[in-house]
């Protein structure tokens, strides 16, 4: 198998890379964090309450969102701007249930054990809808770039 793509590029030096990464990152962390989600200690009385620092433990793969960075070190200026975008949009991703999540540990206080601050209706019904709408909107960002990417005639090497 042939390092180059067609075009002469490397196949990794290509700018929808980073972009694919972003798509493709919450279908390898969804299961990875809900499995972490069930294996971390419950200390609800009645229903599932978690401590903050064993929650977030359920969020480290979300990290994954970073990893469009990674083609940063492209030598070709249209995989680095790619990579900046994704990066930035993957930031967000990561970073918005971080901060919702520690809002949330912050200002609740309905548990017997004051160590534990994350409950179930916050992880279902608040981070669950966050997460999903901001995967929806970077997904169609993503294709909006794309999209303009496509439509616009590639630049001829000569």
């Amino acid at each position: 198998m042939s390092r180059q793509a067609t075009g002469g590029r490397q196949l990794w030096d290509r700018p929808a890379l980073p972009y694919l990464m972003l798509a493709v990152s919450p279908v390898l962390t969804l299961p990875i964090s809900t499995t972490l989600l069930g294996s971390i200690p419950d200390c609800g009385v009645d229903e599932p309450w978690w401590e903050l620092r064993h929650f977030e433990i359920a969020l480290v793969p979300a990290l994954a969102d970073l990893l469009p960075f990674l083609w940063l070190v492209s030598g070709t200026p249209s995989v680095r701007g790619a990579a900046i975008a994704a990066g930035l949009v993957g930031s967000a991703r990561y970073a918005i249930p971080q901060a919702a999540t520690l809002m949330h540990s912050m200002s609740s206080g309905g548990q017997e054990n004051p160590g534990c601050t994350i409950s179930v209706y916050f992880a279902v019904g608040v981070l669950g809808p966050i997460i999903l709408a901001l995967w929806l909107v970077s997904a169609l960002i993503v294709a909006v770039i794309l999209l303009r990417a496509r439509k616009r005639p590639a630049a001829r090497p000569d």
